[in-house]
């Protein structure tokens, strides 16, 4: 969580303070304590700013960026690597059979399996890169400046992380199921965010097919 409302805020709080003793040529102990509140009030207030503004961008369970934060950021970053002509990848990960497995081993497993696969991905990433949880039991990731050689070594590093995490899971008795990944890339496959997205979705399902 950022503090960005606060510091703004806060700033703003000790400029009007400033403002008004240099104009005012008045400085009493009263008018300090009054100042010293205000930016106290402001500090609380933009931490409430920061609270929320967090919340309504992060999923709750995991911690990593929503669905409505990525209809924030998708335009922009595609904007970005038009001006810059780069180019994006976009992975969807779908954990295969989550639902049995969290209907029979319960929520407890089935929300340590979601927290795992997050930090399996975000193991793989580098800090320009965008971790979304899409719905779920899948996860979307957005790339940023690789091809698909980058994307697909990206893939391979996800799988060698998994095949570690089963192993970790199976002496701690827990399960872990595999993962179904699709993936597209800017500009080779499409230019439009909802097209890469399509893309993806069905090559991840075509992977899962090829799974079961």
């Amino acid at each position: 969580m950022t503090y960005r409302g606060r510091i703004a805020l806060l700033f703003l709080s000790l400029l009007t303070s400033f403002f008004y003793y240099v104009l005012g040529n008045e400085l009493s102990l009263l008018s300090l304590v009054f100042s010293l509140l205000h930016a106290a009030v402001s500090w609380v207030f933009g931490g409430w700013y920061d609270k929320y503004r967090f919340l309504s961008y992060h999923d709750p369970l995991t911690g990593v960026y929503n669905r409505r934060y990525a209809h924030f950021i998708f335009e922009k970053k595609l904007h970005q690597a038009r001006n810059r002509n780069e180019r994006l990848g976009i992975l969807l990960i779908d954990v295969n059979n989550f639902k049995v497995i969290n209907d029979t081993y319960g929520h407890d497993d089935g929300d340590f399996i979601l927290k795992e696969t997050c930090r399996i991905i975000q193991n793989s990433m580098d800090k320009k890169d965008i971790l979304i949880r899409w719905g779920g039991d899948e996860f979307l990731v957005l790339l940023t400046n690789r091809d698909d050689g980058d994307i697909r070594k990206f893939i391979h590093q996800m799988n060698d992380d998994i095949v570690i995490a089963r192993s970790e899971c199976e002496e701690k008795n827990k399960i872990f199921p595999s993962l179904s990944i699709g993936f597209s890339c800017y500009p080779k496959d499409a230019t439009k965010i909802s097209e890469l997205i399509s893309i993806a979705d069905k090559r991840m399902y075509q992977a899962k097919d090829n799974a079961n």
